[in-house]
């Protein structure tokens, strides 16, 4: 067994697309709408969605993102959720030199910069709909 990818339910399709695929980089491997038993599985009133999954098309064996949103509006939170248990923070390996500004102008927010005892540099931030990213830098070669 193995983790196939992890999903975020974002608001704007556009939006989420600026952040992940072409600030942070990630291919795209999958983005269409697909009918389905939405409403039975999450919760929601949609019975249509969007699907983006995002990664390395040359690698697809490796972890993906999937963004999904639905066609009739999900509620919004009431904003970023604290740290706590059952909160999910995605991590990625990158070279923060080059990623990080562009996270930032795509809406990246709350940036905050530690340096772990391997003295490797390590950065979190919010994405646009508040989900929790962490960075590790891995300077390109």
């Amino acid at each position: 067994m193995h983790l196939d990818h992890v999903v975020v339910f974002v608001a704007d399709a556009d939006r989420s697309l600026g952040f992940y695929r072409d600030a942070l980089g990630l291919g795209t491997i999958i983005d269409r709408e697909f009918d389905g038993p939405w409403p039975e599985l999450f919760g929601v009133t949609s019975g249509r969605l969007r699907a983006m999954i995002l990664g390395d098309p040359e690698h697809r064996e490796r972890g993906q993102v999937e963004l999904l949103t639905m066609a009739q509006p999900v509620p919004e939170g009431s904003g970023p959720t604290p740290v706590a248990t059952g909160v999910v923070m995605l991590s990625f390996m990158v070279d923060l030199a080059v990623v990080l500004p562009k996270l930032e102008a795509a809406g990246g927010t709350d940036v905050r910069r530690a340096t772990l005892r391997n003295g490797v540099t390590v950065v979190t931030l919010r994405d646009p709909d508040g989900i929790l990213v962490e960075l590790l830098d891995v300077p390109a070669a």
